[in-house]
């Protein structure tokens, strides 16, 4: 495990991703759903479990969401600008924490529900507890999760290569009307991944897209690429060709490789 910051290093490295104030439009709801990706110690942590890494955060005209898990039906969005410091709970008096940000403010029923500093690059930052919490758009996490390998070939269907033969029994019994063996079932490139890490992370964005995803097991091999380094590679087990069509057609733009051939060697 790795060992909690102080909260003025933990600052200074978040605020390296995005060192300024983004100019978002928060006139309306931001719309879409915003996934955690990254938390950072900003107080005493218990429990270092209690991070909500993953939370989905829906922000839209109809439904807004918060890091708590909480939802209010019909929200009103609005913006305001405040010290940074302020929006993060964070006491001090240093520049950063002193520079004024943009923020999106989310009310519920005419009361204050939940708010956000908008950042340059596109992310928002809350503070839930002792976390910092950083949020990024799920659709460019479900476009792009994590670097893919390029120059895919047409989309097809692959099975997997054939198990190891068995032995031959010594002594085989009598002939009898056996049940037909079902056939193996195809593996549905998704995508490559620099880590195992990243994998289960890409994953858990895309079941969220498809119900064929939810019902089955992510299968990942890892492969050097020539040129590239190590990747590892996201598959999904399909019954037969229909229904890895139909998994692909689920994730729609989200995956454009879907189904890529020669990717499970």
């Amino acid at each position: 495990m790795r060992p909690l910051m102080p909260w003025p290093m933990v600052l200074g490295g978040v605020l390296a991703l995005a060192a300024c104030a983004a100019e978002p439009s928060i006139e309306a709801a931001p719309g879409g759903t915003w996934i955690v990706t990254d938390a950072f110690p900003a107080g005493p942590v218990t429990d270092p479990g209690s991070a909500p890494r993953g939370q989905m955060v829906r922000l839209d005209a109809a439904m807004a969401g918060d890091t708590a898990g909480r939802a209010c039906p019909w929200p009103s969005y609005g913006g305001t600008t405040l010290p940074l410091g302020t929006v993060l709970g964070a006491a001090g008096t240093t520049d950063r924490l002193a520079a004024p940000i943009s923020v999106l403010e989310v009310d519920c029923a005419g009361q204050p529900f939940s708010s956000y500093a908008a950042m340059a690059d596109g992310s928002l930052l809350t503070r839930h507890g002792p976390w910092l919490l950083r949020l990024e758009p799920g659709r460019i996490l479900a476009a792009n999760p994590a670097p893919m390998v390029p120059d895919a070939p047409p989309i097809m269907l692959v099975p997997p290569p054939p198990a190891a033969s068995m032995p031959a029994a010594a002594a085989p019994p009598p002939p009898s009307v056996a049940e037909p063996t079902p056939p193996p079932a195809l593996l549905v490139y998704l995508a490559s991944y620099r880590t195992e890490a990243w994998a289960r992370k890409g994953w858990d964005i895309l079941a969220a897209r498809s119900a064929g995803l939810k019902a089955v097991e992510p299968v990942t091999r890892s492969v050097e690429v020539k040129g590239k380094g190590r990747f590892i590679r996201l598959f999904a087990p399909a019954k037969d060709a229909a229904d890895g069509k139909r998994i692909c057609a689920e994730l729609g733009q989200a995956i454009a490789e879907c189904g890529a051939a020669g990717r499970e060697n």
